[in-house]
């Protein structure tokens, strides 16, 4: 049998709204948006590595010093690269 890799922390949607100090409805949301989460039935559930990237989707844009925004390569998942790439392959072309 081959070696299998730990499963990571396993939160109920309440444990990992209270990690991230978001609202139960917030903390569904953001999962769906970025993919960062299990549902089972009714229930919702997060990884370890889904609170991760749930936090690094939600980091502020860094400012320079005068106030301006500085142009910083964001972060995307797996998942968002690939919904991302899928929306852009399924737009229509205008004209036909």
């Amino acid at each position: 049998m081959p070696p299998t890799i730990p499963l990571d922390t396993i939160y109920t949607t309440d444990e990992a709204a209270e990690r991230l100090r978001v609202t139960r409805r917030t903390m569904i949301k953001l999962g769906r948006d970025l993919g960062s989460c299990s549902r089972i039935g009714r229930e919702y559930f997060f990884s370890e590595r889904d609170l991760l990237d749930i936090w690094q989707a939600q980091r502020a844009m860094p400012t320079s010093s005068q106030g301006q925004a500085v142009n910083v390569k964001g972060f995307l998942s797996d998942v968002r690269l690939q919904r991302s790439l899928l929306s852009l392959s399924q737009k229509k072309r205008r004209g036909q």
